[in-house]
């Protein structure tokens, strides 16, 4: 291209060279963007750095020892869990927890005493670290975390662990299927943690798009993009790294029976199925929300597992919704939990 250019300069360009010109730097423009988008530069830095990956290569089958003394796992959607301190990355107008909310939250928590905890609508580090010392109060600790800031959206999805993390594959800006000038909201959440007696278990969170919207309509079909999105996502992920147990967890905004969650039902693909768990409540209730606008029970948050953790699991999966008094200061959501091997 710079050899035709010095060439164009030593005579008067006709209209359809420079036509040309303009065509051939559009293109070049449109590439580095699309490149730019795909890569991970797009990381957004993580409250706890860390970007380190000791796993087997890609594509080779993971070694994990035998199923051990089993691992509580819990996702909480734990409702604008806002504090000084962390960096405002949205202009919308948000109120902090109160501290009542708050410790709420920790005696929730503390109620199931999860060796790992995956969080949705926690603020950032500030907030992150708020939690972990009410929980360290109540004798729980977790020395690793992570957590996915992502600009333009103030609620963060994250995790902490009482193991160690064994690689960091996160990503805050993740293209959207069938729409790269897209990104998931909030990005996609994905760990790997490894307890002491070297198992390994990859941990992928998500938070899809929230139902409050103008248009309904559009609401659910981003919902239904992003859910397809984490489905190629989780369908790479276990070809490159076949026999890793994998757990999903996330607040999909959507039922068992919406598209958004059924997409993830399938993995997107027939070699890579997950299967969602049904955890109950002491009364036998598998709701997770009451959803105001509509006045109805939903069951938005949900833990799915792949077929490599599943077969470790057995066939009584142990798991559970927390229905303490606690429950309904801490949050609009109620947290869910399973045991894993």
């Amino acid at each position: 291209m710079s050899a035709f250019i010095r060439r164009s300069r030593r005579r008067r360009m006709r209209p359809d060279q420079i036509l040309l010109l303009l065509l051939l730097g559009i293109v070049s423009l449109m590439w580095e963007r699309c490149v730019h988008d795909a890569s991970d530069a797009d990381v957004a830095p993580a409250a706890v750095e860390f970007y380190g990956n000791d796993l087997e290569p890609e594509g080779s089958r993971v070694h994990v020892p035998e199923a051990g003394r089993p691992l509580r796992f819990m996702m909480y959607n734990v409702q604008n869990y806002f504090v000084p301190g962390d960096r405002r990355r949205a202009a919308y107008p948000i109120s902090m927890k109160s501290e009542e909310s708050k410790e709420a939250v920790a005696d929730c928590i503390a109620a199931v005493k999860p060796d790992v905890v995956g969080l949705v609508e926690i603020g950032g580090k500030a907030a992150l670290q708020d939690l972990s010392g009410r929980l360290a109060r109540r004798g729980m600790s977790y020395p690793y975390s992570k957590v996915l800031e992502r600009d333009g959206e103030d609620r963060a999805v994250a995790l902490l662990s009482a193991f160690p993390l064994a690689a960091d594959d996160s990503r805050a800006n993740y293209p959207l299927y069938g729409d790269h000038r897209r990104q998931m909201l909030r990005g996609i959440l994905d760990v790997t943690v490894r307890p002491e007696d070297g198992r390994l278990f990859r941990i992928v969170g998500v938070h899809l798009k929230s139902r409050v919207a103008d248009d309904v309509a559009a609401a659910a079909s981003l919902r239904r993009r992003e859910a397809e999105t984490v489905a190629l996502h989780l369908a790479r992920l276990m070809r490159s790294k076949p026999g890793l147990p994998v757990v999903l967890y996330g607040d999909f905004n959507d039922g068992p029976s919406d598209a958004a969650v059924r997409s993830l039902g399938s993995g997107n693909s027939s070699s890579s199925p997950m299967e969602r768990l049904h955890p109950k409540d002491s009364r036998g209730e598998a709701w997770t929300i009451y959803y105001r606008p509509e006045h109805v029970y939903q069951t938005f948050d949900h833990i799915f597992v792949n077929e490599a953790l599943k077969e470790r699991m057995g066939t009584k999966k142990q798991s559970g919704v927390v229905d303490i008094p606690a429950v309904r200061k801490a949050s609009d959501h109620r947290p869910v939990w399973t045991e894993i091997r």
